[in-house]
């Protein structure tokens, strides 16, 4: 099931904040299937760029590690010990961090992403001010334009 991301972030009350190598990305909570710890990780064969996967039940989840930048990994840091598998997207993947809290939406503004930062490829579908502190907003399939597909 594909879910149009803006409506996510309009329709979303809660956001996980999701924490990796110093970056705070916000992420609608209705595109959270479950958070897992990494020590169930195994090696993935199938999907570029994936540093790993975890499989629940018959679904297999790729594991991706992101820098700051944005930029794929091609290993788990160790402190990105929380694995955040996603929904509404295919194929399944999760997010490495290092942790993960909720935000309500009424706790941060939104905002769009200023004319300089836009670029189609990005994932980044809007700003949030929480406090003095200003946060990307994505969503899982937003995400998706940051990974290659898999092998097969």
């Amino acid at each position: 099931m594909s879910v149009n991301p803006i409506q996510a972030i309009e329709s979303s009350d809660y956001f996980a904040n999701v924490t990796f190598a110093g970056l705070q990305l916000l992420i609608p909570q209705s595109d959270i299937y479950s958070l897992e710890p990494t020590v169930d990780m195994t090696p993935c064969l199938d999907a570029i760029g994936a540093v790993g996967q975890l499989q629940q039940g018959n679904e297999v989840w790729s594991l991706y590690a992101l820098s700051s930048d944005l930029s794929l990994l091609d290993r788990c840091p160790d402190s990105y010990r929380i694995a955040v598998l996603l929904k509404n997207v295919k194929p399944l993947y999760g997010l490495l961090c290092e942790q993960i809290d909720s935000l309500a939406r009424n706790q941060i503004s939104i905002h769009p992403v200023p004319t300089a930062m836009r670029n189609p490829k990005s994932p980044l579908l809007a700003l949030a001010l929480h406090g003095e502190e200003i946060r990307y907003i994505s969503s899982a399939s937003a995400l998706t334009r940051l990974f290659p597909m898999t092998n097969g």
